[in-house]
């Protein structure tokens, strides 16, 4: 039985696209939260207040 040719590229790009379509979804439903976070992250003290 011959070896197919580019199994592992193909192996690669399908991981990618899977890492990228779950990445995708977790923003989608929880986009919100894991925005707080990073905003609470990049801060010393409390959590930002905006003021429009």
């Amino acid at each position: 039985m011959k070896k197919k040719n580019g199994m592992i590229p193909s192996i690669i790009f399908g991981s990618i696209i899977l890492l990228s379509i779950l990445a995708l979804t977790l923003f989608i439903f929880n986009g919100e939260s894991i925005l707080e976070g990073i905003k609470d992250g990049f801060t010393d003290g409390g959590p930002i207040s905006v003021q429009d």
